[in-house]
């Protein structure tokens, strides 16, 4: 069985993706206003936003994201969906325990991403 993420890893501090959108002004403040990220680096065409030890980027292109999803693991799932539905949320998928053993719900960002956040669920 592998580690489990730490909060005083080895090496590997944070994974970030970076996602090509048209509008960075937008996407950010979507991040921001909507799913509860901090924004406070960025322009038009480059921004980062993060919360707690997840971090996305945003860089200027002609096209939309296409072909991924971004997963985040939270430690309540069902807490974080109370949280951004109450910011007007539109979710895809409401929280559901899945067979393999994470409970998550799913909207799709601005551009159209899926965007899933799951945590494992704890057997008694």
């Amino acid at each position: 069985m592998p580690e489990l993420p730490s909060s005083n890893p080895r090496q590997f501090i944070q994974g970030a993706p970076v996602l090509h959108v048209p509008d960075v002004v937008g996407t950010a403040a979507f991040y921001r206003d909507v799913l509860g990220f901090t924004w406070d680096f960025g322009d038009d065409t480059y921004a980062v936003v993060w919360r707690d030890n997840s971090a996305v980027h945003f860089v200027k292109d002609k096209m939309s994201p296409s072909g991924i999803h971004l997963f985040q693991w939270v430690k309540d799932v069902d807490a974080y969906y109370n949280e951004i539905v109450g910011r007007g949320a539109s979710i895809a998928k409401e929280p559901t325990n899945q067979p393999y053993g994470i409970r998550e719900f799913g909207l799709n960002d601005v551009n159209g991403v899926s965007v899933v956040f799951g945590q494992e669920i704890e057997h008694s």
